[in-house]
């Protein structure tokens, strides 16, 4: 900490922010090489220290705010950073990171591989792009794997951190988003959207959360069901959705649904993740309305998030090799359905092709090709 003096300071990504109880500076930070007895010796240090200030003052916050645990996460991690900035002493930073987490309930571990320290948490989500090792039948998946650009897991041993015994129980860590806190209107900006429907053109000026993009910057690729039901901030959705509902109000369902698709498909910009990113990315609904660009899966989340909200339909995510696309069981609508456990489902795709496709209408290269059911909705 600056100046070898105590102070306090807020954290205030959400509307609510977190004030840092002024501590006394640690005096001493880890430094010299990675190993697993250095490793425990600075543990041991660490409980020592003025931090648990800072970790009742988190664990308080955690709870007033109902935060999840991915939005928590963020709020740890900046804490850390202040306190021991990243730039400056990286493992440093690691470990406070650890201890701020163990300390306010949650199963994470430290390892070490080729001077590396490697962050874990217990999760039982699915994940997909991110290391993990399994310890006692359980799962830990790497929290810091993004700050690494390789990782010898192949030629080299991972070495698991021998843990303190914990004073209370530890949980398991969590992707899934029920709610997103408040967030303060300087996080907003605008951003139009138009899009035509039978010849009509509409026009959205709605608000749009510039503080997702860097809360999600190193959220992982997890199921569909996770992401897809990532709530949207409340002033994003206030700007939104109403519109969207007056303006299918006078339609049947089967028009309102084909609506919903025109704009998901058209309003946006394609780009697959490969070319944006050179890796698999999965956009919450949000994201979608605020990024540029984005692929199927994420129109397909977007798509699912208006149904859901608007007509609340049953909905299966239907999964080809390279494509995503979703199914709605729309009764009265011919074309081509998905049968799952006795329902039929119509097919929507709300990514462009080279033929503007209707509702119950898919690609050719589809038609007979393999798929797997990723996700249902039941209402």
């Amino acid at each position: 900490m600056q100046g070898g003096e105590s102070y306090a300071q807020n954290i205030d990504i959400y509307q609510d922010v977190f004030e840092i109880p002024a501590i006394k500076p640690a005096t001493e930070r880890f430094e010299g090489a990675v190993t697993i007895a250095s490793v425990e010796t600075y543990i041991d240090r660490l409980k020592k220290s003025e931090y648990n200030k800072v970790i009742e003052a988190l664990a308080a916050y955690k709870s007033e705010q109902q935060l999840s645990d991915w939005m928590y996460y963020q709020v740890v991690r900046r804490t850390a950073n202040y306190l021991s900035p990243k730039v400056k002493n990286y493992n440093d930073y690691t470990l406070l990171k650890w201890l701020l987490m163990r300390e306010t309930g949650y199963d994470v571990r430290l390892a070490v591989i080729d001077n590396k320290l490697l962050f874990y948490t217990r999760s039982e989500d699915e994940i997909y792009d991110i290391p993990y090792f399994n310890l006692d039948n359980r799962r830990y998946v790497c929290l810091n794997r993004h700050d690494f650009e390789s990782i010898p897991f192949a030629t080299q041993e991972l070495l698991s951190v021998p843990m303190p015994r914990a004073e209370h129980s530890l949980a398991s860590f969590s992707y899934k988003i029920a709610q997103l806190p408040e967030f303060t209107e300087d996080n907003f900006s605008n951003r139009f959207l138009d899009f035509s429907f039978r010849g009509k053109a509409y026009h959205f000026n709605i608000r749009v959360n510039n503080a997702l993009d860097t809360l999600f910057t190193n959220y992982p690729v997890v199921n569909y069901e996770a992401y897809f039901n990532i709530p949207m901030s409340k002033t994003t959705y206030n700007t939104l959705m109403p519109e969207l509902k007056h303006a299918v109000a006078d339609m049947s369902r089967q028009d309102g649904v084909a609506y919903l698709m025109e704009f998901t498909r058209n309003a946006f910009a394609y780009e697959s993740d490969l070319d944006a990113i050179g890796k698999e990315q999965r956009n919450a609904p949000e994201l979608t309305l605020l990024r540029d660009k984005s692929d199927c899966d994420d129109r397909v989340a977007l798509l699912y998030f208006f149904i859901k909200e608007i007509y609340d339909l049953p909905m299966v995510v239907v999964q080809y090799p390279s494509h995503v696309l979703l199914g709605v069981s729309l009764d009265g609508v011919k074309g081509f359905e998905i049968p799952y456990k006795g329902r039929q489902y119509i097919v929507v795709d709300p990514t462009p092709q080279s033929v503007p496709l209707k509702i119950g209408e898919i690609g050719k290269k589809y038609k007979k090709q393999a798929y797997e059911i990723a996700y249902a909705y039941k209402p």
